[in-house]
């Protein structure tokens, strides 16, 4: 998931009308990389389309009128800077008064749910992880416009259908992903021969071989909702564990290849991870990297971005920035797996200006546009449609191109998988027992089989 230097938590396991409280301490990620939506397979869109792909600036033919859109305060602030200043351009040239309103994600889904009651609220609205899923009822069909932009733009990722399309339509447009890599640091790697690993099995021994040089690898192993779930989910996954069957239903944790998958972090976590990882959160890999105590962690880019906004005057950072790159999550034996926070926005069935929400949807997602918004943010979020694996942002800094090539790498799935996309498996998620099966075998709690007895109890009294 994105941005790991915040934290906050929400529980979006029910429907609407259950919303719990949230704490910042626990969000992104879902935001992260774990990432899921609701009881949905992926899909393909359906509905009826217009023929052709939109202009550059399509043209408003409802007479102008109000559009407001509620989003949340993104991590990266230029990053809002540039959504406001798109979004009163397009309202100038279509004569539309355009009003963006920036909240903490944690506060949308209690808007969203008091705007659905109501039937009278925000046109758009930011969504998240599952959310299309269950709010599906009160979103318009979007596979006019998704079409469109599916042939302009070289086509959606498949990842993103798994948390859009809902009863094969689109009820949401893909707005970005925030994804993950390895940041690690180049020069460490090369005075003790350590090559970029292809493999986990690569990776646990440039682990050891760096924490016997005093700089370990670094990976949470806490309640956070970022880097631990962005890790070990993808982790159990390669090795051939799962939590659950392809029917959602039936836990499937208890077999030969998670037994394997938790032995491994174990000898992982003893031989060339810091200890303190099982006490971490989503700042603490920030804190470490930045303080030269650990040569690799997962991340989003914010590591290398933000060094690389202190470097010109703070000699510290500048060292980071300029000896730190990226690598994707290595393989295991059943292949490459990764976790992404995906990003969408959904028009809502009460809107009295649906028409030009679309339009400006359209042209807010074309090339001039878009591409200046992922500037903004130095890479801190990926687009979701084809065109933009080489966006500028990608290709102008090899150091970066990781994080774009994430998104064509095919390894993106979901909390549950090779379930589907479910309550039940956000409510596993949220529970962290995922991460709590490799926390306690690390800490020594369980043996490796008493915590897949451990996290098997647990699933079973989720998956019913």
């Amino acid at each position: 998931m994105p941005d790991d230097s915040h934290e906050s938590k929400f529980d979006m396991t029910d429907a609407a009308s259950t919303v719990k409280p949230m704490t910042r301490r626990r969000f992104l990620t879902l935001a992260g990389t774990a990432s899921a939506a609701a009881v949905l397979a992926a899909c393909s869109p359906g509905g009826s389309a217009p023929a052709g792909g939109p202009t550059n600036a399509p043209q408003v033919s409802t007479g102008g009128g109000d559009l407001n859109f509620l989003t949340w305060t993104n991590f990266v602030p230029e990053m809002d800077k540039s959504l406001d200043e798109l979004a009163k351009k397009w309202g100038d040239q279509n004569k539309v008064k355009v009003t963006v309103e920036h909240i903490n994600i944690n506060d949308i889904p209690t808007r969203r749910a008091a705007a659905v009651q109501a039937k009278s609220g925000p046109d758009l609205i930011f969504d998240t992880q599952n959310w299309p899923q269950l709010f599906a009822d009160s979103l318009v069909d979007v596979s006019d416009i998704m079409t469109d932009m599916d042939k302009s733009l070289g086509g959606v990722h498949e990842a993103t259908k798994a948390f859009d399309v809902v009863g094969g339509v689109w009820k949401a447009v893909p707005n970005a992903f925030g994804g993950n890599a390895f940041v690690y640091r180049t020069d460490w790697f090369k005075q003790n021969g350590v090559s970029v690993p292809k493999t986990w099995d690569e990776f646990m021994k440039a682990a050891a071989v760096m924490k016997k040089a005093g700089k370990p690898f670094g990976q949470s192993l806490g309640h956070s909702f970022g880097d631990p779930p962005s890790f070990w989910y993808p982790w159990l996954w390669a090795w051939g564990g799962k939590e659950v069957e392809t029917d959602g239903k039936t836990v499937a944790l208890d077999s030969p290849e998670a037994l394997t998958a938790v032995e491994k972090a174990v000898e992982l976590y003893k031989t060339g991870l810091v200890e303190a990882g099982l006490a971490w959160d989503d700042t603490s890999n920030n804190r470490a990297y930045a303080a030269e105590e650990i040569s690799c962690t997962i991340n989003g880019p914010s590591i290398y971005i933000n060094a690389g906004r202190a470097a010109a005057t703070d000699a510290n950072a500048k060292r980071v920035y300029e000896n730190s790159d990226h690598f994707l999550h290595p393989a295991g034996p059943k292949g490459v797996f990764s976790l992404v926070g995906p990003y969408s926005i959904g028009l809502m069935n009460y809107s009295k200006n649906q028409k030009a929400a679309k339009d400006f949807l359209l042209w807010l997602h074309q090339p001039d546009q878009y591409n200046a918004w992922l500037e903004s943010g130095g890479g801190y979020l990926q687009g979701t449609f084809k065109k933009y694996d080489d966006a500028p942002v990608f290709k102008n800094n090899p150091k970066m191109k990781p994080y774009g090539d994430l998104l064509s790498s095919g390894s993106i799935k979901w909390v549950g998988w090779p379930g589907p996309l479910s309550a039940a498996a956000f409510r596993a998620y949220n529970n962290y027992t995922v991460v709590d099966l490799f926390a306690k075998a690390c800490a020594g709690e369980y043996t490796p089989k008493a915590a897949i007895a451990w996290a098997v109890g647990q699933l079973k009294n989720v998956y019913k």
